[in-house]
């Protein structure tokens, strides 16, 4: 009954803006705040963005620098078969996170880069 009712549809209309205006602000912010990163793909669905990280920083030490500044973010080696060519890190956009809170992630992101250098 939920999936065939009229508000299912109005209810996937309104996520999908919501995730679209999310997944577009950590895009601009992330091109804008770390030009050393690089987005892989902005996906037209989805909840994550995939980031290329620059060559010789490690995904997971990121990560963890990252959690210290209070952003999650995931590496990318675990969902490799193989040893990937380059660090790579799954940024999410899903969830309750304001366009404020994902801009101000992406300035905690930014900082913890600098602490790497």
């Amino acid at each position: 009954d939920l999936v065939s009712s009229p508000a299912w549809a109005r209810h996937l209309a309104t996520l999908s803006a919501a995730l679209a205006v999310r997944r577009d602000t950590l895009a601009r912010e992330l091109a804008r705040q770390t030009p050393e990163l690089h987005v892989l793909t902005v996906p037209r669905g989805g909840t994550n963005l995939w980031v290329r990280l620059p060559d010789g920083l490690d995904d997971a030490a990121l990560a963890d620098r990252a959690a210290a500044a209070g952003v999650l973010i995931t590496p990318g080696r675990p969902f490799y078969a193989a040893e990937p060519a380059a660090g790579h890190v799954r940024l999410t956009f899903s969830g309750t996170a304001r366009v404020g809170e994902l801009e101000e992630g992406v300035r905690r992101l930014a900082s913890a880069l600098q602490d790497m250098s």
